[in-house]
């Protein structure tokens, strides 16, 4: 029996920036390594504040037994997190953009008789129910600008709904704007505090670099 040739290593070569004896970077470290301060701490802060925003909608389903945490939450969780600074991430523009997407949902089910039909949990949704998500969303992200609420997470609430995922009545609707009022409050609160942080570090690098100016003049 002949042997199997072996297969051969390739050595890498060694970090020549990083000191002598230092052992490299593995694991959580690695994700780090090389960044900037405020690259290092958004790596932190957003899956952290992404998945305090879903507890928070989570503890009152919870509390409640109505559904405060639903699909279009997540994606909302993780662009305040994100992206604080942007437009879309305001308390405005997420609470009254996903009022929108609710309301264009349900008047597209109505208007398209979609309300009888099978809906996604039950098997493939029927024709009426397409149409009344595409209806639904295209109806959304053309109102949402002129409120200046422009959320596009919210075009998950709508399909939630145009889908037949939730029924919609008075207790559901409540419970899904609740869900999108708690998260936009506290997320509002956090994203302010990140925004802070965030001016702080730039203030920082600017003196830093101002500093470093003068020692080469």
């Amino acid at each position: 029996m002949t042997t199997p040739p072996s297969i051969p290593t390739v050595a890498i070569p060694a970090d020549p920036a990083a000191p002598s004896g230092t052992a490299p970077a593995t694991g959580i470290t690695a994700i780090f390594k090389g960044r900037s301060p405020a690259a290092a701490a958004d790596s932190v802060w957003v899956p952290l504040v992404s998945g305090i925003l879903v507890l928070v909608a989570g503890a009152m389903t919870l509390a409640t037994g109505k559904p405060w945490l639903f699909a279009g939450i997540g994606p909302t969780a993780v662009m305040l997190a994100a992206s604080p600074s942007h437009p879309t991430t305001r308390f405005h523009s997420i609470v009254l953009g996903h009022a929108v997407a609710l309301l264009c949902a349900w008047l597209a089910v109505l208007l398209l008789g979609a309300g009888s039909s099978a809906g996604l949990l039950s098997g493939p949704p029927s024709v009426a129910r397409i149409w009344a998500s595409a209806f639904a969303v295209a109806v959304t992200v053309l109102i949402q600008p002129s409120v200046r609420a422009y959320h596009p997470p919210a075009a998950a609430t709508a399909l939630l709904v145009t889908l037949g995922v939730y029924r919609i009545n008075w207790q559901n609707a409540l419970a899904l704007l609740g869900g999108v009022l708690a998260v936009a409050l506290v997320g509002e609160w956090l994203r302010r505090v990140r925004l802070d942080a965030q001016r702080g570090e730039m203030r920082g690098e600017m003196r830093g670099a101002m500093r470093g100016a003068r020692r080469g003049a």
